[in-house]
């Protein structure tokens, strides 16, 4: 059940589809990652098992880019530019992900100064969804927006540039969503605070974490320091299974806060990865990268904050330890499934 439940956590993490858009002088192209997810939200799995494998991928990706096609538009010096259907393909990441690969692309009749684009994934694939977003048009940077159910449409070029104020903002988002809906991260944070204890030991294990962390993320954005993904994933659940086992077996935790910073240091090139697929621009790249880190932080702040009180009202009941040790060994089962899941890439299976 574990595993199970496991597999379909992380292989939905995101809830995210990414869309790059290049617009050269007379031409533009457009490339839209579509994840296993979504495809089932349309009707891929032909034989209702809820597993998509990978016939029914490459059966239905057909449909896929006439969704695609269908739910995208984009105007170019405020004129409908007619899209053309390219290149189609089933295709997983380094992390075992699988991705449906959809190209668009479109003729130009003058010289971009202004591209304009809408997407509409998200009646079918939930309001939850996003949509992350990489812009180039001639003579700008590198722009990152996220499409959602709120903002479906941004406008890109002459008279829509953004400031490093708003970039920094987008990326403060970013590292907050990422904590929220990085169900290890969260159990990890669990595992530690679930033991109680006093607020200045919180303190000291929070801060620990987040100065590991923030190192090598810093390391590994940069590119300084580089892991293999599916090792650093993989350690990551050795992480959270290892302390889940500890509050099981030691009463005596004086010592978390150093165990913390090593852990912590593991789980900033977890961050670093995320962040590596976002992409950094080139144009605000410290701010950007401080921005997404500071992200992360209030995401934890706020999760602490929300289990402290009832971790503190835990703490002076009678059956407290019988609680700690029942979440730690539901932690411990998830940590050991995202283990095995991780090492063996068992959520990419085609056959």
């Amino acid at each position: 059940f574990v595993l199970g439940y496991c597999s379909v956590a992380s292989a939905h993490k995101l809830n995210t589809s990414y869309t790059n858009l290049v617009v050269r002088q007379d031409t533009l192209m457009l490339r839209f990652r579509i994840d296993d997810y979504d495809m089932a939200q349309l009707g891929l799995d032909t034989n209702g098992d809820s597993t998509l494998f990978f016939e029914e991928m490459s059966a239905g990706l057909p449909a896929v880019a006439d969704f695609v096609s269908n739910q995208v538009q984009i105007l170019v010096n405020d004129k409908l530019v007619e899209l053309e259907l390219g290149k189609t393909d089933i295709s997983p990441d380094n992390k075992g992900n699988t991705f449906a690969i959809v190209y668009l692309g479109g003729k130009l009749d003058a010289i971009p100064m202004t591209a304009e684009l809408t997407i509409n994934f998200f009646d079918r694939f939930g309001p939850e969804h996003k949509s992350i977003g990489k812009v180039l048009l001639p003579g700008y940077s590198l722009e990152q927006v996220i499409f959602s159910t709120d903002t479906r449409t941004y406008k890109f070029g002459k008279g829509n540039e953004k400031s490093l104020f708003q970039q920094a903002i987008l990326f403060v988002w970013l590292g907050i969503e990422h904590i929220f809906i990085g169900y290890d991260h969260i159990m990890f944070l669990l595992a530690l605070v679930v033991v109680g204890g006093r607020l200045r030991d919180m303190v000291k294990i929070v801060s620990a974490f987040t100065v590991a962390h923030s190192i090598t993320l810093c390391l590994a954005a940069l590119e300084i320091v580089s892991l293999p993904g599916k090792w650093v994933e993989a350690a990551i659940a050795l992480s959270i299974a290892y302390v889940a086992l500890e509050n099981l077996f030691f009463k005596q935790l004086s010592h978390r806060w150093l165990l913390t910073f090593g852990f912590g240091l593991i789980h900033g090139f977890g961050f670093a990865n995320v962040l590596r697929e976002l992409g950094l621009p080139t144009d605000g790249l410290i701010v950007s990268l401080f921005s997404f880190n500071i992200g992360v932080e209030l995401g934890q702040v706020a999760i602490v904050g929300i289990v402290f009180p009832a971790i503190i009202w835990l703490s002076r009941q009678a059956y407290q330890r019988r609680v700690v040790n029942g979440i730690s060994l539901f932690i411990l089962l998830f940590g050991l499934g995202w283990l095995i899941e991780r090492i063996f890439d068992m959520e990419y299976m085609p056959l």
